[in-house]
């Protein structure tokens, strides 16, 4: 049977570089100790390396009494943006010292099964949570919490800001000259397209603002239900809840014998890679992934930290690229 290796300590990544064991635990937490020169921290990482160090967290966690954990509970279905956001968030919370552990439910699942994924973070010592469901078990058993979206009021939230998001769409079609506008979106994007689609001198109607099912057959004929509700009367342009309903829009309405731009324009109201290489290229917002991560990871150990200061909603600016799903009326 092979030797069992043994663990590398702290102590042998300090004999390795020459320094104090008190100095290298300060420059691999962080800390800004007056002595962590940039020549002792190349030191440290250059033994961290040969050594293969790896932190004992059980040991610390026992120490300090903290945990060393962060949940995520989120859906994992529907567009490329989930599988985003949870590299970018794994990214950030790792270059904090923590360890993510996460908890997934589909996009068509039934609310009990969000309940069920975040119950499921409850049986592990964790520090915090960052949720896509602002259960309020997370205030009854006492766990920091972030939100992504709305907090409705009970916990911090980061989000894209829609509402610059859709003002900047609609002025972006009224630049192109176009005046009747609809869209294929969901809850509070259809609220706030409808609160603002007058303000540029646009118009819409009831039955240009269609309701998106749900994941799964989100983009599946969405724009063939929407073309039929509206008595094949189209808009100018429409504004998509996504990328994935776009190209859903782009292609169904080809079949139709419907050519965008020329006939209707589109623009996304977020993008993945396959906007730049559908055809045409869709008119899209960037969104900002790796700062709403580096968001909700700040706004959650802000409220580790601090756990009775104010509530704050944070939200991200995006960026409208023009490409060539929105044509001159």
């Amino acid at each position: 049977m092979p030797e069992r290796q043994k663990r590398v300590t702290l102590k042998d990544v300090a004999n390795y570089c020459g320094l104090s064991r008190s100095l290298v635990a300060f420059i691999l937490s962080n800390s800004g100790y007056r002595n962590s020169t940039l020549e002792n921290r190349r030191k440290v990482a250059e033994a961290v390396k040969v050594l293969n160090y790896r932190p004992n967290t059980a040991a610390r966690e026992l120490r300090s009494r903290k945990s060393s954990i962060i949940g995520v509970a989120m859906p994992m279905s529907g567009t490329s943006f989930y599988g985003n956001i949870a590299l970018e968030l794994q990214r950030e919370i790792k270059k904090r010292g923590f360890t993510s552990l996460f908890s997934f439910w589909g996009g068509d699942d039934p609310e009990e099964m969000h309940a069920e994924a975040i119950r499921a973070l409850f049986s592990r010592d964790i520090a915090g949570v960052i949720s896509w469901d602002a259960s309020p078990r997370f205030q009854e058993e006492r766990i920091p919490a972030v939100i992504y979206g709305d907090g409705g009021g009970l916990y911090d939230s980061v989000s894209p800001d829609y509402e610059q998001m859709i003002a900047e769409a609609l002025r972006h079609l009224a630049e192109f000259g176009h005046r009747t506008i609809g869209i294929l979106g969901m809850k509070e994007r259809n609220r706030i397209f409808t609160e603002q689609v007058s303000k540029n001198g646009l118009t819409t109607r009831p039955e240009w603002i269609f309701e998106l099912a749900c994941w799964s057959r989100r983009p599946q004929d969405a724009f063939g239900q929407f073309y039929r509700n509206c008595g094949r009367i189209l808009p100018d342009a429409l504004i998509c809840h996504s990328d994935t309903e776009a190209v859903a829009v782009i292609s169904c309405a080809g079949k139709l014998g419907i050519e965008v731009p020329r006939d209707l324009s589109v623009v996304a109201l977020d993008s993945s890679f396959i906007v730049d290489y559908f055809h045409p290229a869709l008119d899209a917002f960037d969104i900002n992934l790796p700062e709403i991560a580096t968001q909700l990871v700040e706004r959650l150990l802000a409220r580790i930290d601090a756990p009775e200061v104010p509530v704050k909603s944070v939200k991200i600016l995006s960026r409208l690229v023009h490409r060539e799903s929105v044509g001159r009326k």
